[in-house]
């Protein structure tokens, strides 16, 4: 029998069945494009948002520094006025405007008594400004004098200076009530220092830098003060930055109400500067660049500006955040001695 001849094939995967192969249709990827332009545009809404919310915080934040630093940092200097170390201030003055920005020692002297003076503005009229000073039309200024907590060569107390004025203040009792004017005012380095100590034993008394100072807003909207001494008016030094306003009325105290004040006013007479005990303040405060939420017009009663005199800012689309501080401030010093009374 014969042998047939088989033959093999090499055995073949099956085949996948072929899938027909499918791309997106015109709509689908115009509904996919308007999708992802509707999330971007929510996203950019939501940024765009979240940072003018983010920059008004700031502005806000801006306001509030400026207004609490700038009442802060006069309460602080203004509780001062009036300090003279031991001495309590003689009866009877030549004090003019002028004095504030007089170089005389004589007058420095006679004018102790007043240790707080006023310019005062008001919607009718405004006093005039003394010759070393030019603040901003429509705000009040406040001129104080007052001794230096430090002595001279006490450790971080400024050295002696000759271009500026000193008190020195008899410590001796016997000395003290012996003088027709137990101090002296004069410049530094001058040999006029003699008064004693308390020891009584020819040590000399402490002497201390004599602070004549004036508060003003400059026409650049800043909160200044300006030293005056001997070699005349300092160079002005900048507190606070972006203070439109400053608005100032005086309490005063008649010489039986032991320290406490009867009345509030702006317009202090000759005969009540003696007697003013404090000062209530006003300050308004501005953000240093424009609100998006602040375009309206506002306005704002401060001291002598009320009603329809109050400060007022026209709307505008750039209108900065602005914001008014008060607070009142108590002369510790002329206060006490009323006190004590």
């Amino acid at each position: 029998m014969g042998l047939s001849m088989i033959t093999t094939r090499p055995l073949r995967a099956p085949r996948p069945a072929r899938r027909h192969a499918r791309g997106l249709t015109l709509v689908e990827l115009m509904v996919s494009l308007v999708i992802g332009l509707l999330i971007v545009i929510a996203m950019s809404a939501l940024f765009v948002g979240s940072t003018r919310s983010r920059r008004e915080v700031e502005l806000s934040a801006d306001v509030i520094e400026s207004g609490r630093y700038a009442v802060d940092v006069l309460s602080r200097e203004l509780s001062q006025a009036g300090f003279y170390g031991s001495l309590v201030p003689p009866s009877g003055s030549t004090w003019t405007a002028a004095s504030a920005c007089s170089t005389d020692e004589t007058t420095w002297a006679d004018s102790l008594m007043i240790h707080a003076f006023g310019w005062n503005s008001a919607p009718a009229a405004s006093d005039a400004d003394p010759s070393c000073l030019a603040r901003k039309a429509g705000t009040d200024a406040i001129f104080v004098q007052r001794a230096s907590t430090c002595a001279v060569g006490e450790a971080n107390c400024e050295a002696e200076n000759a271009n500026y004025a000193y008190i020195q203040v008899s410590e001796c009792g016997t000395e003290y009530s012996a003088l027709a004017t137990p101090y002296v005012v004069a410049r530094g380095t001058s040999a006029s220092f003699t008064l004693q100590s308390n020891a009584c034993n020819g040590t000399l008394a402490a002497k201390r830098k004599l602070i004549r100072r004036i508060y003003y807003i400059s026409t650049d909207n800043k909160l200044n003060y300006m030293d005056v001494q001997a070699s005349g008016a300092q160079t002005p030094v900048t507190l606070v930055e972006n203070v439109e306003q400053m608005q100032i009325e005086y309490a005063v105290a008649t010489a039986t109400s032991s320290g406490t004040a009867q009345s509030f006013t702006s317009t202090p007479t000759s005969a009540d500067w003696p007697n003013v005990v404090g000062a209530r303040i006003w300050i308004l405060a501005r953000s240093t660049d424009a609100s998006t939420t602040a375009g309206a017009a506002t306005s704002f009663e401060m001291g002598d500006y009320t009603g329809t005199n109050a400060v007022a800012f026209s709307a505008a689309a750039t209108n900065p955040k602005r914001r008014v501080y008060s607070t009142y401030v108590p002369f510790t010093t002329p206060k006490s001695a009323k006190e004590a009374f």
